[in-house]
């Protein structure tokens, strides 16, 4: 592969949204180390397994490798500092976090969504990064929202939750969907050229809508939760991805190809030209307020992980 076709690759995996993990472990000497991953699964109930997978160039990837215990901890909400310290190379990540020794004296963080002490179970080869699959023989969990990955941010599920419940509460809801396919949005484009966002009732209006159109919808994060003061309607947008050919009365349009002036909502343009401008930048907002203004509640940029 060229280059170029790992970067895409990378982003192409880089779709899948993620918890964050940190994975600890104690090196021979008894000193804690530890360090930050998002490449992790549950493998089995019976027996109970994970995995987690390192990258050889990781700074602790001989003592992972060696280490006969380690800890695999899921990163809450509140966390994101704790995730970009464990990213980092600072050699004091243990002296900045609050964090207790468990079953075989490993290292388990503080404050958590859930923690895993591990025996090694198996360590395989796989190209430039090691998969190491533990056996749970201790696991503790909380009452706590996740810290989320997604396309090299985080995004937090807690505010999204709060925002559309405030909404929905209040009634009188329009869920709308900005979605690409391959750099384009859809939107629906009416018989004069006038452009919308596609919207319902409900959000499971709007996927059956979409769906016996032929489509297949992705939608991905909150986008946007305001009130229009004109029609007095709640307004949910969500944005991700969909797939298929456009219906009747629907068209992809390049962002920066779309006819501004078609768009007939002042609101929904507003929308379009920041989506246009954070799809760029692969980091996206929440926006919350009202059809004039409001606030962005940005997504922190994620760390640079090593696994």
């Amino acid at each position: 592969m060229t280059d170029e076709d790992k970067r895409a690759l990378r982003d192409a995996f880089g779709s899948f949204a993620t918890g964050v993990t940190v994975v600890t472990t104690r090196q021979a000497d008894g000193t804690p180390r530890g360090f930050t991953a998002n490449s992790f699964a549950s493998v089995s109930l019976d027996p109970p397994l994970l995995l987690v997978c390192i990258a050889k160039t990781a700074l602790s990837c001989d003592i992972f490798a060696a280490a006969d215990h380690f800890a695999v901890n899921i990163l809450a909400e509140d966390q994101k500092a704790v995730s970009g310290l464990f990213a980092s190379r600072a050699a004091d990540k243990f002296d900045q976090s609050a964090w207790h020794a468990g079953p075989q004296d490993v290292p388990l963080l503080d404050g958590v969504l859930s923690s895993f002490a591990c025996a090694r179970h198996n360590l395989v080869d796989a190209g430039d990064h090691l998969v190491l699959i533990g056996r749970v023989i201790s696991f503790e969990a909380a009452q706590r929202q996740p810290l989320g990955y997604f396309r090299g941010g985080y995004f937090s599920i807690g505010l999204e939750d709060t925002l559309v419940r405030a909404a929905a509460e209040a009634g009188n809801v329009a869920i709308g969907a900005v979605m690409a396919q391959d750099g384009k949005v859809l939107l629906n484009t009416a018989p004069d050229g006038a452009l919308s966002i596609p919207k319902a009732d409900s959000l499971s209006d709007l996927i059956a809508g979409l769906t016996r159109a032929g489509l297949t919808p992705a939608l991905g994060h909150l986008y946007a939760v305001f009130h229009d003061n004109q029609t007095g309607r709640q307004s949910i947008y969500y944005h991700g991805s969909v797939s298929g050919a456009p219906p009747a009365g629907m068209r992809f349009h390049a962002l920066d190809d779309i006819a501004w002036d078609a768009v007939t909502s002042p609101t929904e343009r507003s929308m379009l030209t920041r989506y246009r401008d954070e799809f760029r930048h692969g980091s996206f907002g929440i926006y919350q307020g009202d059809q004039i203004a409001g606030t962005v509640h940005r997504i922190a940029a994620g760390p640079a992980f090593t696994n």
